[in-house]
């Protein structure tokens, strides 16, 4: 992704200028071709793979590889869904394509010499086929984890966090969590009280926070609706229902489909059983309510239909792995007293 490389390049361009010892940071952009392309119709010169030279100090970073146009039916460049994106037979073919087999291939083989291995988001795929992530902690785009273990079922993964760092191997989570990796290996490349200095810099200077967990993105997963009508107005009918929740027969009525039909296209579409979905879409809500504002807790439990805030500590828990004052930090506003 454009955007993975970019914030990649910006913040080893930054930790120079903001103090970096010189020499301290130095880096190439490789690909299989003098010129690479990136999403959003942007393209960079590179090094060809079979000009780079590594050592055994440097860091091989993999960034997110695109999912467009490796599909028979996409070209290249075409854009596709969200569930496109991430359906089994897309992510196969994308790692079955010339550049993943390279990309992975360097991967195995500088890791083999001693030197460090670094890949966000999809990119973490190739490190499983370098065989880098049999018995390694590791975490990936919270999108990929189910994909991630049945493909390297030996691969100790927990996509809830945003970075992991497992010997020579880190993996960090969705695109933009690049951002927190590059961070990380900028301060432990550079290596002491000076690496802390400048990644705080750089952190300064390009408003960066810092945040260790995926999990509470994980709630939008199936919120996409899928494109399927049936999903998008059951979620529509939720929403306006709360906090007096229907029972799923009354919806599947509202809707006009029996209870047996609802159950099989929601789980078509988005995995989950229709009360996960009801809960999905009350996390979303107590989500906005949280960020909207310091609404007390038992206040914002009763809105998505909970008794109590106990309640809702334990939706939040389950669904974020994160308490609601955490959670009320994270989307933007603090509360005083969060438990």
């Amino acid at each position: 992704m454009a955007g993975s490389v970019g914030a990649s390049l910006d913040i080893l361009g930054f930790a120079r200028r903001c103090g970096a010892p010189a020499g301290s940071v130095e880096w190439q952009v490789a690909s299989m071709e003098p010129q690479v392309a990136l999403s959003g119709g942007m393209s960079m010169a590179t090094t060809p793979l079979s000009e780079l030279r590594l050592s055994a100090q440097s860091v091989l970073i993999i960034p997110g590889i695109g999912l467009d146009g490796h599909v028979p039916g996409y070209g290249a460049g075409e854009q596709s869904s969200i569930n496109e994106r991430y359906a089994q037979e897309r992510l196969q073919a994308r790692m079955a394509a010339p550049d993943s087999l390279a990309y992975a291939h360097l991967a195995a083989r500088h890791h083999a010499a001693g030197g460090r291995v670094a890949a966000s988001c999809s990119g973490v795929l190739l490190l499983g086929m370098a065989g880098l992530l049999d018995g390694c902690h590791a975490t990936t785009h919270w999108r990929l984890g189910d994909f991630v273990r049945r493909q390297f079922p030996k691969v100790l993964l927990d996509e809830n966090r945003m970075l992991v760092e497992d010997g020579r191997i880190t993996s960090a989570g969705a695109a933009m969590a690049q951002v927190d990796l590059m961070l990380h290996l900028v301060q432990a490349g550079i290596g002491g009280s000076v690496g802390e200095t400048v990644t705080q810099r750089v952190m300064q200077y390009l408003l960066v926070d810092s945040r260790s967990s995926q999990a509470r993105y994980r709630v939008w997963e199936h919120m996409c609706g899928a494109g399927d009508d049936t999903v998008m107005r059951f979620e529509a009918l939720i929403e306006s229902r709360l906090p007096q929740l229907p029972t799923i027969a009354d919806a599947a009525n509202a809707l006009g489909m029996t209870t047996r039909t609802l159950s099989r296209r929601i789980a078509a579409s988005t995995g989950l059983a229709p009360l996960q979905l009801v809960n999905t879409v009350r996390m979303r809500h107590a989500q906005r309510l949280l960020a909207q504002g310091d609404l007390p807790l038992e206040a914002i439990a009763r809105e998505v239909g909970y008794a109590n805030a106990t309640a809702l500590r334990k939706l939040t828990l389950k669904m974020t792995q994160l308490p609601p004052g955490v959670l009320r930090r994270e989307v933007g506003l603090s509360k005083d007293g969060a438990w």
